[in-house]
């Protein structure tokens, strides 16, 4: 719905939607320049730099969302059934899981937050600013995967190293839907609206947590890892005689691109565990497409036209 692209842009980075010019630097690459400055005391697993330039800072954001999209919409393009084997549904399951976390990468990004690995160059790069400020005091930063928080009001990124990868970037990702949903309740928006909203925040939330029983909001990751290393859910060959779902598997994952409704979890909420998973996976690339797809309608030159809508009108035989 476009409700639900416009509330949400109301809280995108400002000015994210302006940039034009083809982005060359990752988050990491802008770090590892060290584009900023440091005004309080590091520590070797969290630290807090300051922003020379927004405008500066944009551009390394718009290279995360193109890249994380593109690849989003990669991996999720193509999935098809086997004439042969129409229950192999393993790579469907890991292949759907990638395209939802590539695109979770890609909606943080649009709201300010990095989910990144820093090696030497970028952690070398944070200590050496410090020590020129005097704000090191013999603490190294340590290498390893942060979130980084970019406060645009106070010009600030807060960083805070994670401890496992997948993990906490949909612990993170969790959070974020209901630090939105709070912000939207209080915004000027209409009351019809903004129910509209937060209710598939929370719908999109219930398939995160399967059912609202897992509070990190980690159960794609549960279930890829099931799938990948124990080959669980009958997933591949010899397939479980009682999987019956692989038609509706496929058919749910070409939605992609449909417009993001909390229909497509609701409708499968009490139906198998295969079926819920793919439809959750699907709705958080259906929220990553349309919410690019509006910002290309308002700026037809924006820095999406390189890499997810450039991939998108490939696919699609523009």
């Amino acid at each position: 719905m476009q409700i639900i692209n416009e509330i949400l842009r109301a809280h995108f980075l400002p000015g994210i939607i302006g940039i034009q010019k083809i982005p060359q630097l990752t988050f990491r690459g802008w770090i590892a320049k060290e584009s900023f400055k440091i005004t309080s005391q590091i520590n070797n697993k969290d630290f807090v730099l300051n922003v020379y330039s927004h405008e500066e800072l944009l551009l390394p954001y718009a290279y995360d969302i193109n890249r994380m999209a593109a690849s989003s919409f990669e991996s999720i393009h193509g999935i098809a059934p086997d004439e042969r084997l129409p229950k192999s549904v393993g790579w469907l399951i890991i292949r759907a899981y990638y395209s939802a976390y590539f695109s979770v990468h890609a909606i943080l990004r649009l709201f300010g937050i990095s989910c990144s690995q820093l090696d030497s160059n970028e952690t070398r790069a944070i200590t050496d600013v410090a020590s020129i400020y005097s704000l090191q005091n013999g603490i190294t930063v340590s290498n390893g995967y942060y979130k980084c928080l970019y406060n645009h009001l106070d010009s600030t990124i807060t960083c805070n190293k994670l401890n496992n990868t997948h993990q906490d970037v949909w612990k993170i990702f969790y959070d974020f839907i209901n630090e939105m949903a709070t912000k939207i309740a209080h915004s000027d928006f209409r009351k019809i609206d903004r129910d509209l909203v937060i209710q598939y925040l929370f719908k999109l939330r219930e398939g995160l947590s399967y059912k609202n029983t897992l509070n990190g909001g980690n159960w794609l990751s549960k279930i890829r890892n099931e799938v990948n290393y124990s080959h669980s859910m009958g997933a591949w060959y010899p397939y479980k005689k009682s999987l019956t779902d692989h038609e509706e598997m496929f058919r749910l994952v070409k939605q992609w691109k449909s417009t993001p409704t909390e229909d497509l979890i609701d409708k499968n909420i009490n139906k198998s565990d295969h079926l819920l998973y793919i439809s959750t996976c699907v709705s958080i690339v259906s929220l990553c497409h349309s919410l690019l797809a509006d910002l290309k309608n308002l700026n037809s030159d924006i820095f999406l036209k390189h890499a997810p809508i450039r991939l998108i009108n490939q696919i699609e035989g523009y």
